[in-house]
């Protein structure tokens, strides 16, 4: 089959296009998908140039978004047939495990995210047990559903009971408010009935999630961390209640200083590092929350499937690749031009 490998970690030309890497034969619980489209996330960006604390196995295959038909099905697989049209959850558990079966995938362990500690879905085939497909709708694209595989589960288990939980009338804030993550984000705290502020770098973003419902806006490209954190509280004097990041110690202290007085901080990513300061007393004088969480879990996707399906929110397209250019679409995220999720198709 057709697949991109990474062969080493650094820029692009680690990676490596094949037409001949082997095609997985599905076993026992296991479906065969037929991948139809993929996409990129910050994680494959860290995965690239070497993730943080966490060996990758090489030569690997990334991609945790993968949506696309049943091909074939082990000789366990009840309920899905050759032709279903698929999006993958993308943790995989142990079989039997207690808190996967509860729908608390992501705090199962041990677990393997696709595309990170297992191969992913930048090839044509990818097996994976029954348990990880989502059923998706025809009037669903696949290029829209993998915006919701990865980008699009952080966002709404982010803003979920479980916590986030944006109540109507709430002040919510984000950093990245133009990428596969945000613009999911913005329409889910929408829907939700709060106040969004959301940051990005240039004009057309700052259009663009206005359009997606963003009742505030502020343009990191002409702000420091600083001045934009006067900005929110110009427009939120009470503070934020709910604050998601994924930026990590670059914004921490202004992400802390604008919570409101018992406020949370959902937090998801260390684009810019691992380590960071918090003032002890601040925090429990204000009863602030910090809750760290990554990804989401199964009824949190089947939920998001659902709304788009819907029409209650839409996916956001910032550009279309081919697998062969899994190295331009690379090089187009580092660009931080586009809006929406970066989508590649597989032929």
């Amino acid at each position: 089959m057709k697949a991109v490998l990474l062969t080493k970690h650094g820029g692009v030309d680690s990676l490596e296009f094949v037409d001949d890497y082997p095609t997985p034969s599905p076993a026992g619980d296991e479906v065969l998908v037929r991948v139809m489209a993929t996409g990129l996330n910050q994680v494959d960006q860290l995965i690239l140039r070497g993730y943080p604390g966490i060996a990758i196995p090489l030569p690997h295959i990334q991609g945790g978004d993968i949506a696309g038909v049943v091909a074939g099905v082990g000789p366990d697989v009840q309920g899905w047939k050759e032709g279903d049209r698929v999006l993958v959850f993308p943790i995989r558990t142990e079989p039997g495990d207690e808190l996967s079966a509860k729908g608390l995938d992501n705090l199962s362990h041990p677990w393997q995210f696709y595309g990170m500690q297992i191969k992913g879905g930048h090839c044509e085939y990818v097996a994976v047990p029954q348990r990880n497909l989502v059923r998706l709708p025809d009037n669903v694209d696949f290029g829209d559903a993998v915006q919701l595989g990865v980008a699009g589960l952080t966002a709404m288990h982010g803003l979920s009971e479980k916590v986030g939980d944006v109540k109507p009338g709430q002040q919510f804030f984000i950093w990245g408010g133009a990428g596969g993550l945000g613009t999911i984000a913005i329409q889910l705290a929408k829907l939700k009935g709060a106040t969004v502020h959301a940051v990005a770098s240039s004009a057309d973003k700052l259009e663009a999630m206005k359009e997606l419902g963003a009742d505030f806006v502020y343009n990191r490209s002409e702000m420091d961390y600083e001045a934009i954190g006067n900005a929110v509280r110009g427009n939120a004097p009470a503070g934020i209640d709910l604050i998601l990041d994924y930026v990590g110690p670059g914004a921490f202290q202004t992400n802390w200083g604008l919570l409101a007085k018992g406020g949370t901080m959902a937090f998801c990513g260390i684009l810019t590092g691992v380590e960071t300061t918090i003032h002890l007393q601040f925090s429990y004088l204000r009863q602030l929350r910090f809750k760290g969480y990554y990804l989401g879990n199964r009824p949190d996707l089947e939920q998001l499937v659902a709304l788009v399906a819907d029409g209650k929110i839409k996916a956001v397209k910032a550009a279309e690749f081919s697998l062969a250019d899994a190295g331009k679409a690379h090089q187009f995220m580092d660009s931080n031009t586009g809006i929406g999720k970066v989508v590649i198709r597989v032929d």
